[in-house]
């Protein structure tokens, strides 16, 4: 099934591709789009991979319900990202490039170590690798995190996080 951020991305991909003069804003070849509200304004905050690398990095290694033993995590903090970013507000409404959805609150995600995975194992997670980015909790270093709540918001493919 195509979902309209793929098809999006593929038109995106198609323009660039045939050397057409149209250049859509997510040209830079975002992998996450952070959205909310800064001073008052509206913005959006399109994040590539450089983005997301120049931020300080954190990584952690747990099991999961989606891969085999125990794997290793890396990228950067929820909180670290959200502060970057400037935005403010207390409701996340996360999104995935299938468009699956989970709500969860700021502080409850930046007290569990919510981590923007973008690596797993030291490898640069793809789409076929729940990625681009995957938003993880350190599961086996916590067991309060290994609740239901918690697995439903570790969102893989998360492609925007909308902030209220």
């Amino acid at each position: 099934m195509l979902t309209r951020r793929l098809f999006a991305k593929s038109l995106a991909s198609l323009a660039l591709a045939s050397g057409s003069a149209w250049t859509p804003a997510f040209a830079k070849t975002a992998i996450l789009t952070l959205s909310g509200r800064s001073n008052g304004a509206s913005i959006t905050v399109p994040l590539d991979l450089a983005d997301m690398d120049a931020l300080p990095q954190t990584s952690f290694r747990t099991s999961t319900p989606w891969t085999e033993g125990v794997v290793e995590f890396s990228g950067v903090s929820l909180q670290d990202c959200l502060a970057a970013s400037g935005i403010t507000g207390d409701k996340l409404h996360l999104v995935a490039l299938n468009d699956y959805e989970a709500e969860a609150d700021r502080t409850d995600m930046v007290n569990a170590e919510a981590l923007l995975a973008t690596r797993q194992n030291g490898r640069v997670m793809t789409i076929a690798d729940k990625g681009p980015v995957f938003l993880m909790f350190p599961f086996d270093r916590r067991s309060d995190l290994q609740r239901r709540s918690y697995y439903a918001q570790a969102v893989w493919q998360l492609a925007e996080v909308n902030i209220e």
